[in-house]
């Protein structure tokens, strides 16, 4: 803040400000929006003429006592009763709490509040007399001016008539002035008795508080004093401490607490508590039930201001707003109500707007405007009538001036009407009268004119709206009566005159808009329409009882076909089913022949015979000479072709075979006419006016050298036709026989081999039962005598085990459809027999809505039962029907073995009620499935999600119970004998001394007996126990879902104790058609075997479904890719072809699609916590960091995706992304610098010599030491449009040596040119390790580094290289030439090299070899030795003679510590035992007592205190087995 400045200015302060003093009594101004303090005064904003009205709100809520109500007063002061469950506000008191809202205002009654309100009504009342008085006062003069100044304008209009508009505007000013002034005298009386009405207020209620200037409380009183004023202040907690004190640092309660610390920690716990209390009060409030229709509603009336709002924009505008997509079934039915709201919100406006005009009329009128006051224009008018809210109602000011000149030249008409020439009136002249007489006429000439345009175009206004209107309610009628008929008219047989006392008892038929005419076509169409359904219902049955076109009508079952629902609903005889057969037979046979006649003139038909065998022969019989393609070409595989021989020799017979062996089922169709088909293969390509022997000459003839065996294969078929009607011979007549089977040996097939693991019965049999359950609650839908709701369906399972030995049986029951002797025949005695389907082609015949949740598809589940049993028994009971008024419950009885089953009434009676019970007697092989859990790992398995209905299992349990101990009667001893011995044994009481000291014995208390614990004993409980509790979560809405549901699911699906970390719930529709629902979940930890085996490593973890039942978690070829086959995913398919067995998929593209989507969606989540969610990101970059470069490196499709999300630690942070990378680059940089060495430390390669420049100079190297660091940048190469450069490599450029390129050139030379001896020294001593010693320009403070060329091994790749060659033995010379393309680069800052370059030219000055010095040459090798070696190992490369380098060391260190160099160490050791090849005896090493001779967990001695192992029971998918309570 600045200093106090001086401020003049005192008038009000702009919106928004409030003026505040501060803790050291200096007054601030403080704005609430922008959070902006200052201790200059704000200027004012300029004047406003527009007001804006103040939005109502509520500003508190009361509950009413004992009552749902409460109580809402708003900021304008207002008091209205809400019911928040019912959603109900009401300005009034309900009456049904009325009594109750008495009682608490009684009790809630304040004497403050009572006092304040008598006292406002006091200031009320002393206001109003004051006003009156003024207003009485005030009347005298006012009314002697007023008639003063009326006895002038009659004086001066006698005069001058000119004068008079000006008089009156004179008047009207002094009127508006003298009002005015009145208003604001009252105005000001009213603020000075408000203001001492406040004053009083005030302090009355401070002497209320009664605090004393210092009062003496406790800390926590003062906070307890403090908490209040903040609730009372309505302190928001999410705002700070700075912004809020304004609020309330004048409140004397701000002082309580002795320091800002203390108010500041009262301040924070307030703001806690009070979050606590919204946040309980929004969870609250989003539980509440939510009238989603009255949202709907709401949100129209609030956004939908004008009719010419677009439900396109609305809909995009409020999509994602759950009070839009809250209600409605679709956006069809969101549609119609908004169509409706514009149209009832165009009829609201339109009526506004007449009473608007209305309105102004009357206003117009009230102001009295004179006629003689014509002159004046509207903008004189409008301002003594702007005040009046009837002139704001006419929205535009343009219509306002428009009904004001409408309105004037209605008054000026009638005043001149009125003022027309009368009798008396003789004096003016006739001209003078004849012109008022055009003038007249002129205006009303045009008023009537305006009348009548203005009538014109509201009449043809509202004629396009009726139009529009009719059009509208003509598609909606039409719409209401389709659906009228839809629900009414289900027979095709009914006429108009019997369907309509029906259709007239619906409403939607009385209240129909449409004529009678369209009504009756309406009515037509739909009967047509039900008529051709049944018909193709019809012709679907003709179809299936006659395969062939050789099937009469008197083969049908006709008996069937009448009772039929086609049949049925079109009243049909045998005469018109005899006629409708004939007909669609006549239609299936013209098909048939089309059909037949494009066979003949197919591609393959042809190519049959151009590949009838070797054909050979050179132009025989003057046959054509084919040209010659060489060996193996050609279609009939190579060499020529005498084309009349071969003409000759073709016969139709052979392509009879061939396409009978072809099974074409167009060809099939003719069986029963074989001569009739064998002339139209004949006929199929003869010309009709040459003979087949010319045809065959003008197709020789016609045909050139050229591209003769081009032409070969369809020539070829049009000359074996023809000479086959030549030689053909006369046909053999042929019998017709059906096909015969072993419905025995088929059944034991279906049996055997129709399924690959026998556990699959459960699953099937589960199925079969969830759809008699299913068409039972669909059946219940029409006719609710078979089930009223008040029974469960449910599904049991109970294993008997037989008491006498082994063996037992499973019972599966149902409370489903159940079926009856007649359906116990059809369904399970018939192979192949679907009821399901069966069940399906009724629903869509009478017009089903819905279908459920039906698996069934092929009928042969029920079979799979024998998989595990010997015998099958099925007692099965219909619910009471009209067929079956009162059904008997019967007996399905078969054997695995045997070709038969019996069905007969159940000797135990009707045990069932209503459904099916299945009781398997089981194999020998099959004992396993006696036992709860398998067959809870069975049903885990297949069935958890297949059935909405629940699936309960019997288990039994064993418990330890307290035996119940009889009492025993101990005998009563007479207390006589006890209670005289007790009175002899008293002692005399002594007298009591009080002089005497009180010695207090001590007793000693005895220990009571612990009661020994009571006998127990074993107890079997019976329980049922639900195995599908777990719902299928994903067909659920993913707004509805929580995140615990989720976590739940997850564990229990994949049987991990942990969360996930994230989560996708997706549904979609694949390109193939096929509609699916999936979710993704990251598990919080990869499995540890993904790394340890990735070769062996498999994906288990996508598991696919078909109409909620597991089919496979093993996708083979289309599974996920490597680095995903972590992911964990549920997906369900609404349908997939699946085998007969349902264990294994057939091919299908949504497989191939499959992989994709998820791969995709996977990528998506990936991003989408990358960009939301920093703090998982994190968590997941720890666990799938490594995963994320895999993937970059084996999706090549997906890679661009991929790689932003990779992450590598740099020299200056920590966690970095490429584009992060990127966006930090230096100006001209145009390479991203990484340095890779697996398994160093981040830290460690940021000191790497490597390193040292770039980090000097600001450049960000990114740092990598995972395995997979370097194949990924190996792969990627470039990251948009920059490519990576290893800094242990030549070629590392800055970006910047442009800028002064001849000087680094320059320099680099006048350097290497100094430092030539010492690199020819060093090149010389360094032999092969280096291939040459140059001067570097990348480090600082070392002396030296090894780098890599462009094209060889850095240190980590020769590691990497080293360990894959070392299975080959064989020498590869690119290897070697790679492992030596390494440079030394030398520093030549450094101290060390300037010293080295100093020995070697005192060295180099000494030609003679006598005269040098071999013992300083020496150490200087050994120097340049130690030097090379220390730089390939701080550079990461290992050094050639490892024993060799640390000798020079162990040299070095003796020489620094003064250590003789030859000193011998002492090499003596203990020398081993002798050979004994014989091994010793296990009891040796593992003796009998060490184990105690048992299997199981042996701890150490020092152990056993300190490990404590607990055991559980677990089945094999590592499920805990927890015995839960009967559920059923």
């Amino acid at each position: 803040m600045s200093a106090l400045p001086f401020t003049p200015f005192t008038g009000p302060l702009p919106p928004g400000w409030t003026e505040h003093t501060g803790p050291n009594g200096v007054k601030y101004y403080f704005h609430a929006n922008t959070q902006e303090s200052t201790y200059v005064r704000p200027l004012p904003p300029p004047p406003s003429n527009t007001v804006k009205p103040k939005k109502e709100k509520p500003s508190t809520k009361t509950p009413i006592p004992g009552t749902d109500w409460l109580r809402v007063k708003t900021n304008e002061g207002n008091t209205f009763y809400f019911h928040p469950v019912n959603k109900t506000s009401l300005w009034t008191v309900p009456p049904e709490i009325k009594e109750a809202v008495e009682a608490f205002e009684r009790a809630s009654a304040d004497p403050i509040e009572q006092e304040r309100n008598r006292e406002v009504e006091r200031v009320k009342a002393e206001v109003e007399a004051l006003v009156k008085r003024k207003a009485d006062d005030g009347n005298e003069p006012d009314s002697r001016v007023s008639k003063k100044a009326k006895v002038e304008d009659e004086e001066e209009s006698e005069s001058s008539d000119d004068d008079g508009p000006e008089e009156d505007w004179e008047k009207e000013a002094a009127e508006q002035l003298a009002a005015e002034a009145k208003k604001a005298e009252e105005e000001a009386a009213a603020r000075k008795i408000q203001q001492k009405v406040e004053e009083e207020l005030a302090k009355r209620q401070k002497a209320d508080l009664k605090i004393p200037d210092r009062v003496d409380l406790s800390i926590d009183e003062a906070k307890a004093l403090f908490k209040t004023l903040l609730r009372e202040k309505d302190i928001n907690p999410l705002h700070p401490w700075d912004s809020c004190l304004p609020l309330f640092v004048s409140d004397p309660r701000y002082v309580l607490l002795p320091s800002v610390a203390a108010r500041r920690d009262a301040f924070d716990e307030y703001c806690r508590e009070r979050a606590r209390e919204l946040r309980s009060l929004n969870t609250k409030q989003e539980k509440e039930p939510v009238d989603s229709k009255a949202e709907f509603e709401r949100l129209l009336s609030s956004e939908v201001k004008s009719t010419r709002t677009s439900w396109s924009e609305f809909r995009r505008t409020w999509k994602k707003d759950r009070r839009f997509y809250g209600w409605g079934r679709d956006d069809r039915e969101r549609e119609k109500r908004f169509r409706e709201f514009l149209k009832d919100l165009g009829e609201k406006k339109r009526a506004a707007s007449q009473k608007a005009e209305a309105d102004f009329f009357a206003l117009l009128k009230q102001s009295k405007i004179s006629p003689e006051g014509n002159g004046k224009k509207w903008g004189h008018i409008k301002r003594s009538l702007s005040r009046d809210p009837r002139y704001d109602a006419v929205g535009s000011s343009s219509l306002r001036e428009e009904l004001f000149n409408t309105f004037r030249k209605a008054q000026l008409g009638d005043v001149e009407m009125q003022d027309a020439p009368k009798p008396e009136d003789d004096n003016k002249s006739p001209s003078t009268s004849k012109a008022a007489e055009s003038l007249t006429s002129r205006k009303e000439r045009a008023l009537k004119e305006r009348e009548d345009k203005v009538k014109a175009e509201r009449s043809r206004m509202e004629a396009s709206i009726d139009r529009s209107r009719n059009e509208l309610n003509k598609e909606e009628g039409e719409r209401e009566f389709k659906t009228l008929l839809t629900d009414a008219i289900r027979e095709p047989q009914l006429t108009w005159e019997d369907a309509l006392p029906q259709l007239q008892t619906d409403p939607r038929f009385t209240n129909s808009i449409l004529p009678l005419n369209q009504q009756l076509h309406l009515f037509h169409s739909h009967v047509s329409h039900l008529r051709e359904r049944h018909i193709k219902g019809l012709y679907a049955l003709f179809e299936s009882y006659a395969p062939t076109l050789a099937s009469k009508f008197d083969s049908l079952p006709l008996d069937s076909l009448l009772s039929s629902l086609p049949a049925t609903k079109l009243g049909y005889d045998s005469r018109n089913v005899q006629q409708d057969f004939e007909k669609w037979q006549r239609e299936r046979t013209t098909n048939a022949r089309t059909a037949f006649d494009e066979m003949l003139t197919e591609n393959a038909f042809v190519e049959f015979w151009g590949r009838l065998g070797k054909i050979g022969g050179e132009g025989v019989d003057g046959g054509v000479k084919a040209d010659d393609l060489g060996e193996g070409e050609g279609e009939g595989g190579g060499g020529t072709v005498d084309m009349k021989a071969l003409a000759k020799n073709v016969d139709v017979g052979e392509m009879e075979k061939v396409l009978k062996a072809s099974n074409d089922k167009r060809y099939i169709m003719f069986e029963h006419v074989p001569e009739q088909r064998e002339k139209w293969i004949r006929s199929c390509q003869c010309p009709r006016d040459l003979h087949p022997r010319q045809t065959i000459s003008a197709g020789v003839e016609c045909i050139s050298a050229s591209f003769a065996m081009r032409l070969l294969p369809p020539i070829l078929l049009s000359l074996s036709l023809f000479s086959s009607l030549v030689g053909a011979e006369e046909n053999v007549l042929k019998e017709r026989h059906d096909y015969q089977s072993d419905v025995a040996r088929l059944r034991k097939i279906v049996i055997n081999s129709l399924y690959s693991h026998k556990e699959i019965f459960l699953r099937e049999l589960i199925s079969n039962a969830n759809d008699a359950l299913e068409k039972l609650r669909l059946t219940s839908l029409t006719d609710k005598t078979v089930w009223d709701g008040s029974d469960n369906l449910n599904i049991t399972i109970k294993a008997v085990k037989n008491e006498g030995g082994p063996g037992g049986a499973i019972i599966i029951t149902d409370t489903g459809i159940g079926m009856t002797p007649e359906d116990l025949k059809k369904n399970l005695g018939t192979l192949a027999k679907s009821g399901t389907s069966e069940f399906l082609s009724q629903a869509e015949g009478q017009d089903s809505t819905g279908t459920g949740n039906l698996i069934g598809a092929f009928g042969l589940g029920f079979y799979s039962s024998f998989l595990v049993a010997d015998r099958v028994e099925v007692a099965s009971l219909p619910p009471p029907s009209k067929a079956y008024p009162e059904p008997v419950q019967h007996v399905f009885a078969s054997s695995a073995d045997e070709s038969a089953f019996d069905v007969f009434p159940d000797p135990r009676g009707n045990t069932l009620g209503r459904g099916t019970e299945i009781t398997l007697y089981l194999k020998d092989d099959a004992f396993e499935y006696l036992e709860t859990t398998e067959l809870t790992r069975l049903v885990n398995k297949h069935s958890s999600f297949s059935s909405s209905f629940p699936i309960y299992l019997f288990t039994q349990r064993t418990e330890q119970v307290p035996e119940e101990v009889e009492p025993t009667e101990e005998p009563v001893e007479t207390p006589a004998e006890d209670t005289s011995a007790s009175e002899e044994e008293k002692p005399e009481a002594e007298p009591f001394d009080e002089d005497e000291g009180i010695v207090e014995d001590v007793i000693e208390e005895k220990e009571e007996p612990v009661p020994e614990p009571p006998k127990m004993k074993d107890v079997v409980v019976d329980e049922w126990k639900q195995l599908n509790s777990q719902p299928p979560l994903w067909t659920r809405d993913p707004k509805t879902i929580s995140d615990e549901e989720y976590q739940e699911f997850y564990k229990a699906t994949f049987k991990d104790h942990r969360a996930p970390l994230a989560w996708h719930h997706f549904s979609g529709d694949s390109g193939s058609g096929v509609s699916f629902k999936a979710i993704i979940f990251l598990p919080a930890e990869m499995d540890p075997a993904y790394w340890q085996q990735p070769l062996e490593y498999q994906s288990k973890d996508v598991r696919l479904m078909v109409k909620r039942v597991f089919i496979t978690n093993d996708l083979g070829e289309d599974a996920l890719p490597k680095w995903a086959g972590w992911v964990k995913v549920v997906v369900d398919a609404d349908d997939l072809p699946l085998n007969v067995s349902r264990e294994t998929l057939q091919s299908n593209v949504f497989l191939r699609q499959l992989k994709q989507i998820i791969v995709k969606r996977l990528i998506q989540l990936f991003t989408r916590i990358a960009d939301d969610e920093p703090g998982k990101w994190i968590e997941v970059q720890r666990n799938y960091g490594a995963v994320h470069k895999l993937a970059a490196v084996e999706d090549l499709k997906n890679r661009d995706k991929l790689l932003p999300l990779t992450r590598f630690a740099t020299n200056q942070r920590d966690k970095t992304s490429l584009d992060q990378y990127l966006e930090n680059k230096k100006k001209g940089q145009k390479q991203i610098f990484y340095l890779s060495e697996m398994g160093k430390g981040t830290k460690d390669l940021a000191k790497s010599v490597f390193v040292e420049k770039l980090d000097a100079r600001g450049y960000e190297v990114l740092l990598l030491n995972e395995p997979l660091d370097e194949i990924l940048v190996q792969n990627v190469r470039v990251y948009k449009t920059l490519p990576f450069q290893d800094v242990a490599k030549a070629g590392l450029k800055f970006g910047d040596e442009d800028l002064d390129a001849e000087e680094e050139k320059a320099l680099q030379k006048e350097m290497t040119e100094k430092f030539q001896p010492l690199l020819d020294y060093l090149k010389k001593e360094a032999g092969d390790v280096v291939r040459d010693v140059v001067i570097s320009n990348r480090l600082v403070a070392s002396p030296c580094a090894v780098v890599a060329d462009s094209h060889g091994y850095t240190a980590n790749i020769q590691r990497m290289m080293s360990a894959a060659n070392k299975a080959n033995k064989n020498d590869d010379f690119m290897h070697e030439i790679a492992m030596k393309a390494k440079f030394l680069e030398i520093n030549p800052r450094s101290p060390l090299i300037e010293g080295l370059l100093k020995r070697v030219e005192a060295i180099s000055f000494v030609e003679e070899e006598g005269d040098r010095d071999l013992e300083a040459e020496g150490e200087l090798k050994e120097v340049i030795s130690i030097l090379i070696d220390g730089a390939l190992i701080r550079s990461g490369f290992d050094v050639p003679d490892t024993n060799d380098f640390f000798s020079r060391v162990d040299r070095v260190l003796r020489r620094s510590l003064g250590v003789s160099e030859t000193a011998p160490t002492d090499t003596n050791v203990k020398p081993a035992p002798p050979v004994d090849p014989e091994l010793p005896d296990p009891e040796e090493l593992f003796g009998d007592d060490m184990f105690g001779g048992k299997a199981g967990i042996h701890l150490p001695d020092h152990m056993k205190e300190d490990v404590q192992i607990e055991m559980e029971e677990i089945d094999e998918f590592g499920n805990v087995v927890v015995h839960e309570h009967d559920e059923l």
